[in-house]
């Protein structure tokens, strides 16, 4: 999977410019969180999936002190920062720069997972290499494990569309205080808007369930954000 994300002028102006930025990326994680916890109290195996800098994988290590953690994405900028964000927890957690867009079954045996998360990264991949992937996720997972994805996903009406994107330039206007309409034509203009995939988060729910999830939904979303997921 040949995307943007491998440049490293692409990941500096995420991590510096936006990520802190994103819409309720606290109360995201807060969901993440609170979701693992009520279906799995005490995970030993997590796998974070395009872990990026690592920031959900050391939410998930700092939390759960027993767990062990396997992260992986395709940008080796992203590790490089991942590697020094997990410091903390070397003895934890083993980095990999892999393109799970091929299979994530090397990683880990059947039935061995129990809890595999996202953020932000499933949406590059081709609609039939998602469904590839949820089904692969479902293998891994143990019984009773859980899938969390925080993800960009597709508005349900091009006007819906346009107004999420309005609402992104506001909040990233207000983080970065800059001005709106520079920031709005580096939005419109960003390299990395290309390797974007998007679909709608009931479809994606869909999918699951008929992979066999149990209790899978949308915990959370806000305009085109979205927190799903579902249980082996």
């Amino acid at each position: 999977m040949q995307t943007s994300w491998q440049r490293e002028d692409v990941t500096k102006h995420y991590l510096e410019q936006v990520r802190g930025g994103i819409p309720f990326g606290a109360e995201q994680a807060q969901i993440m969180l609170q979701v693992v916890n009520h279906f799995v109290k005490s995970p030993e195996l997590i796998i974070d999936l395009g872990c990026g800098n690592g920031f959900l994988a050391e939410i998930l290590l700092r939390t759960y002190k027993e767990a062990k953690a396997i992260c992986i994405d395709h940008s080796e900028p992203m590790i490089d920062q991942a590697k020094e964000n997990l410091t903390a927890y070397a003895d934890r957690c083993a980095l990999y720069v892999e393109d799970f867009s091929h299979s994530i079954l090397s990683f880990a045996k059947s039935d061995s997972v129990d809890c595999i998360v996202s953020g932000y990264a499933i949406h590059h991949l081709p609609h039939e290499e998602k469904k590839t992937l949820y089904k692969d996720i479902y293998k891994l997972l143990k019984r009773g494990g859980i899938f969390i994805n925080i993800e960009h996903t597709a508005s349900a009406t091009p006007s819906i569309e346009k107004l999420h994107d309005e609402l992104f330039i506001d909040h990233l206007t207000a983080y970065n205080k800059g001005n709106r309409e520079q920031i709005a034509a580096e939005y419109y203009n960003r390299p990395d808007k290309a390797d974007n995939i998007l679909e709608r988060v009931d479809i994606q729910v869909n999918w699951l369930r008929d992979i066999g999830f149990q209790h899978a939904d949308c915990y959370f979303k806000w305009m085109e954000l979205a927190v799903l997921g579902g249980v082996k």
